[in-house]
C-alpha cells in the first residue's frame, strides 16, 4: 500500500523556468559614425560591404562608390540571445582601387 505524501510546493525563479532550447542570434553592423543597424546575415572579417551591410562581389565595378570593410567583430551573450556586432571602416577611393 503506497502512501500519498504531500510535498511542499516548490517555487522556481525566472532563471529556472527559462527554456535553454531556444537561442536567438542577432547581427548588427556598426558604421564609423556610430550608427547601428540590424542585418539578417553574418559577415566575414575583411568583407567589403555596401551601405546596407551586404557583401560586394569582387572585382568591384568602379572605385567611386561608398564601401566599408569589416574591421572587427564583437560577440556578446546574454540569456537566450547571442549578439554579434560587425564594426565597419569606410574605404576611400585609393583603397577601393585594389578591389577593382
Amino acid at each position: 500500500m503506497s502512501k500519498n505524501i504531500n510535498k511542499p510546493q516548490v517555487y522556481r525563479t525566472e532563471a529556472e523556468r527559462y527554456s535553454t532550447g531556444m537561442t536567438l542570434f542577432e547581427n548588427y553592423v556598426v558604421f564609423p559614425d556610430g550608427e547601428c543597424r540590424e542585418i539578417g546575415h553574418t559577415l566575414r572579417m575583411s568583407d567589403i560591404v555596401d551601405l546596407n551591410g551586404y557583401p560586394l562581389a569582387v572585382p568591384l565595378p568602379t572605385h567611386r562608390m561608398i564601401a566599408y570593410h569589416v574591421a572587427s567583430k564583437r560577440t556578446s551573450e546574454e540569456r537566450g540571445v547571442i549578439t554579434t556586432r560587425f564594426i565597419l571602416e569606410q574605404l576611400n577611393a585609393d583603397e577601393l582601387l585594389a578591389y577593382t
